[in-house]
């Protein structure tokens, strides 16, 4: 053999060499060793503590894992309820631990639990805005790093105005307007796509001939999604909006199918189908609301906003005064754009899918039908006027008037309808984080549930992350008899003294609640009931089997559950 000399470079590349071939066998071992390392010490710190004395809190113990840093990511992500629900029956506790991204959150499954921790001051929902304000609205940064005063001013005072006085009242006048103007024309017959409503072209709708009343088929979904997100936000954010930018609603439902994946920091290259289009969406919802801006301050300032934008009058106070806020603080259009797509996204991810959940559950129901038509009758009256009361040589279109307080305050079994739509066709995350140590104690009556002998007390540590699964337990047997079961008489509640009923959505919280709860909750509720009540009343709706619908199943989303498949169904006027 002869000699060879040994250079750095030849060391190099002799333990190149060696690493190539043993690169993957050594990799896979290592990672087997450290998804089997960390299951094993997972699972002892998990481990029951002692027994713990009576009234003392205890700590919130971590449920075991697999694989580092992940934790229970791909699980929670791909079913939370799913997993959520078999981990609290594999811990046996009412608040227990997750890893998420390295991050513990402590996850609590308890009514009394969540309703303590939704309404302590020690919680703040300020890292959920901020990481809403990054994923959602595409913040660089400007918002999210404004001063304390000014960040509250924006995400709490600001937004408080929608759950208060004149706001209400005038929002639900607006809302019942045009709720009132449009209802006749969610289907309008026409055949020509140029002729339709806004909301009707995307529903693939085909008018069906030989038929006594005229009568047309259309995607269900498609239809009420997009009739609810365009009065929705023409009430909030003014008609011109939509009018600019018609493919505004679109952008948002391609950004909003892929929202759980861009709400764990996909990147725009991974090859998940929509997800690139989901971004392109986002980007032109950025700029139509950064153009929007815009002209709103040229507007409000006495100038031409441009062709686009005519009128702006009809932007909600609450809208005109975050806009006037951004421009106080000196931030660019396109930099405030971040904070109105939240806003944007909050007003079309949950109502517009409710709608549709609520409607297709009364009509799957013919009894419940009825019963709501009979109960809304007084308050929800539809009508075509006669040609002698017109005058006119042709028969008006038909006409339903609305009274919002009516249907608000005297109809039990609507409102409770709604209630059980929400249990059923929403599953709600609710994060907090805890500005201060915090001890939770739940009821009696949840700890009896449980078979725990005592009421059991948790301590949160001061910066703990904690994520309330409403979902959990609205579909909780102990809680709801036959949880899957439709049965709306389960919100109403009757008074011992005067026998009224009313209806009480007790024991879920959709909304969220406190501080920190949706801002836009009352108002939501107002008009939700105001788009159910209009359609029932106005409108035959029937599966195009002539048989029964069938409810379809759930597919996630940022709000309220997207179906996962469309629904064909016929409608026609009652009148």
């Amino acid at each position: 053999m002869g000699n060879h000399k040994l250079t750095p470079s030849s060391l190099l590349q002799l333990s190149m060499d060696n690493v190539r071939e043993c690169t993957w066998p050594t990799l896979l071992a290592v990672l087997l060793f450290s998804c089997l390392a960390t299951r094993i010490i997972t699972g002892l710190k998990s481990w029951p503590h002692k027994r713990t004395d009576a009234g003392r809190p205890r700590s919130v113990r971590v449920v075991p894992y697999w694989f580092p840093w992940l934790g229970h990511s791909i699980p929670f992500g791909w079913d939370h309820i799913d997993f959520v629900r078999r981990t609290r029956d594999y811990m046996n506790e009412a608040v227990f631990g997750i890893i998420l991204g390295g991050t513990k959150h402590d996850v609590v499954v308890s009514p009394s639990l969540t309703r303590a921790v939704l309404a302590s001051q020690g919680t703040s929902s300020t890292s959920l805005i901020n990481y809403a304000l990054e994923k959602v609205g595409g913040d660089k940064g400007t918002i999210r790093n404004l001063s304390a005063s000014d960040h509250h001013i924006i995400h709490h005072n600001i937004p408080d105005l929608l759950m208060r006085e004149p706001f209400l009242t005038e929002a639900s006048k607006v809302a019942k307007y045009i709720i009132e103007r449009e209802t006749p024309n969610l289907v309008t017959f026409c055949r020509s796509l140029v002729d339709q409503a806004p909301w009707e072209r995307r529903s693939e709708a085909e008018v069906i001939d030989g038929q006594e009343k005229p009568m047309a088929e259309v995607n269900l979904f498609a239809l009420v999604r997009n009739f609810v997100g365009h009065i929705g936000t023409s009430v909030s954010m003014g008609q011109a909006l939509l009018e600019a930018f018609p493919n505004l609603l679109d952008d948002m439902w391609a950004f909003d199918n892929r929202f759980p994946a861009l709400s764990l920091g996909a990147p725009r290259w991974l090859p998940l189908p929509g997800l690139s289009a989901a971004y392109a969406a986002s980007d032109r919802i950025l700029d139509a609301l950064a153009a929007y801006h815009q002209a709103f301050i040229s507007w409000d300032e006495g100038i031409d906003p441009g062709v686009k934008f005519r009128d702006l009058d009809d932007v909600s106070e609450p809208m005109k005064q975050r806009i006037r806020k951004f421009k106080e603080l000196g931030l660019s259009p396109r930099s405030s754009a971040s904070g109105h797509m939240s806003l944007f996204w909050a007003l079309n991810t949950n109502s517009p899918n409710v709608v549709f959940w609520h409607i297709l559950r009364i009509y799957s129901d013919p009894a419940l039908l009825e019963e709501i038509r009979k109960e809304i009758a007084p308050f929800a009256k539809v009508h075509r006027p006669s040609r002698e009361e017109t005058g006119l040589p042709f028969q008006e279109p038909p006409k339903v008037s609305l009274d919002p307080d009516g249907l608000f305050r005297s109809c039990p079994l609507l409102k409770a309808s709604f209630y059980e739509t929400m249990r059923l066709d929403s599953a709600g995350l609710s994060f907090r984080e805890v500005t201060s140590d915090l001890a939770v104690t739940e009821s009696p009556e949840d700890a009896a549930a449980a078979n725990s002998a005592e009421p059991r007390t948790y301590r949160i540590g001061k910066e703990g992350n904690v994520i309330m699964a409403h979902g959990v337990v609205q579909k909780d047997p102990q809680l709801f008899s036959n949880p899957e079961q439709f049965n709306p008489l389960r919100f109403v509640v009757t008074d011992p003294d005067t026998g009224a009923q009313k209806a009480d959505m007790h024991t879920i919280y959709p909304f969220g609640a406190g501080i920190s709860g949706c801002k836009g909750r009352a108002f939501a509720e107002r008009t939700i009931l105001l788009f159910s009540a209009a359609i029932i009343s106005m409108w035959d709706i029937e599966p195009t089997n002539g048989k029964h619908f069938t409810i379809p199943g759930h597919r996630p989303s940022s709000g309220a559950y997207l179906p996962k498949n469309d629904i064909r169904a016929r409608l026609r006027m009652r009148v």
